[in-house]
């Protein structure tokens, strides 16, 4: 009999210690294998050198990048790159660069959003990037992308087809006196300006002069505001708009007489028009002067208020785009 009650003790812990494992595989994916790629990109004319990492959960598979230098033809903000890995999502974030235009050194190990990173990997494959392999011929996955920006500013996207990329973290790394990951990155820090030698006239003479980082720049592209998308006027033949921001998340919205799609991004800086399934596309590029517009119509918003971005054709197919409220929406109709 005691032997009886053991063995279903026993078994009974079993039974709850595998519910529990099969519980945190389904809903963190611990062990699920994604494909994925990895890639950083600098702010314009702030040259970096460093060492990042994506890194799997306990530490078990990695992506590295290291670079020599990162300049002008690494931009903030590009996650591309054709070369992937099939591993489990990825769960830490670890960045150790020298920023040579502030002559400071950076560090920083990052928990990466989780959830965020499982959900995405669950879109349909239509927003994913398809990966050509020799062994996996359409493999789908997402490439990750680090972009590093003055004062120690870390932004990481997840990006897929060209027309998707989404802001999933900003994190601040903190300064640090040495660099440890090689010899050359510390005595290059120490040599400069002349050690220093770009194939960029401009980003040259910007290390060899010592002109001061952009420091506010990148940050304020990266500022959110939640806001509809309202698309009218457009005929059948228009499929949908690709509307990239500032802050680099870009997405497809559907042609839907008019009807608003709220989102939480920053400020739109470019708009491709889709016709006849990407047959026929027309691109427009917005100023900066909409990031001034948003704010001082976002300073005046009412309670329950809320910013509406049009994009309206107009006269001759001159594309109009405005930034308006959805109460100034409603007046206008009454």
């Amino acid at each position: 009999m005691r032997i009886h009650k053991l063995t279903l003790s026993f078994l009974s812990i079993t039974l709850i210690l595998l519910g529990l494992h099969l519980w945190r595989m389904i809903t963190h994916q611990t062990h699920a294998r994604q494909n994925y790629a990895f890639n950083v990109g600098v702010a314009e004319h702030h040259p970096i050198m460093g060492r990042f990492e994506l890194i799997t959960e306990n530490e078990n598979q990695s992506i590295t990048v290291s670079e020599n230098y990162k300049e002008d033809n690494a931009y903030w903000g590009a996650a591309n790159n054709y070369e992937f890995e099939n591993f489990p999502p990825p769960y830490t974030l670890s960045c150790h660069w020298v920023s040579l235009r502030e002559r400071k050194i950076y560090k920083g190990t990052f928990e990466l959003p989780h959830k965020t990173i499982d959900s995405l990997f669950k879109l349909e494959k239509a927003k994913m990037n398809k990966f050509s392999a020799y062994s996996e011929p359409g493999a789908y996955g997402y490439n990750f992308g680090v972009g590093i920006a003055p004062g120690g500013m870390v932004t990481v996207w997840v990006s897929g087809r060209h027309y998707f990329q989404k802001e999933i973290a900003i994190y601040q790394a903190k300064e640090f006196d040495s660099y440890d990951w090689n010899a050359f990155g510390q005595e290059l820090l120490n040599t400069l300006p002349e050690g220093f030698d770009s194939k960029s006239k401009k980003t040259d003479s910007i290390i060899k002069n010592n002109i001061p980082p952009e420091m506010d720049k990148w940050k304020i592209f990266s500022e959110k505001h939640l806001y509809y998308v309202q698309i009218i006027g457009f005929s059948d033949e228009v499929t949908s708009v690709d509307l990239k921001c500032f802050n680099e998340e870009s997405d497809r919205y559907k042609v839907n007489d008019g009807v608003k799609q709220l989102v939480y991004t920053s400020v739109p800086n470019h708009i491709s028009i889709n016709k006849n399934e990407l047959k026929d596309r027309n691109s427009y590029r917005l100023s900066e002067d909409y990031i001034t517009t948003f704010k001082e119509e976002k300073k005046n918003l009412a309670i329950g208020d809320t910013l509406v971005f049009v994009i309206e054709k107009g006269i001759n197919d001159r594309i109009k785009t405005l930034v308006t409220t959805t109460s100034k929406i409603i007046s206008k109709k009454e």
